[in-house]
C-alpha cells in the first residue's frame, strides 16, 4: 500500500484522471484505508466541482469577448498571408 505522502502527491492527478489503471487502483486501496487522506480527497474534489459550476456560471462581458474575436480573426488572417500556397 502507498504512503500518505505519495496519495497526497497523486492526489490532483488522480483527481485529473490522469494516473495509470495501477496507480488508480494504488490510490483508490489507500483512500478506503485512510480517513485523512479521504478528507482530503473529498475537499479537493467538492472544490474542483464548485470551481466547475461556478465557471460555467460566469460570462465574458460583450465588449470583451467581441475584442478577443477580432483579435483572432486577425491572427487566423495574418497566419494565412504567410502560408504559402499549396501546389500540385
Amino acid at each position: 500500500m502507498i504512503t500518505c505522502l505519495h496519495c497526497l502527491q497523486a492526489l490532483q492527478p488522480y483527481i485529473d484522471r490522469e494516473l495509470s489503471d495501477e496507480d488508480i487502483v494504488q490510490v483508490q486501496v489507500h483512500l478506503e484505508a485512510c480517513g485523512g487522506c479521504l478528507h482530503l480527497y473529498q475537499f479537493e474534489a467538492s472544490v474542483r466541482r464548485l470551481v466547475k459550476v461556478r465557471c460555467q456560471e460566469q460570462q465574458a462581458p460583450n465588449g470583451l469577448r467581441a475584442r478577443i474575436e477580432a483579435c483572432l480573426a486577425a491572427e487566423q488572417a495574418r497566419r494565412e498571408q504567410r502560408r504559402p500556397p499549396i501546389t500540385r
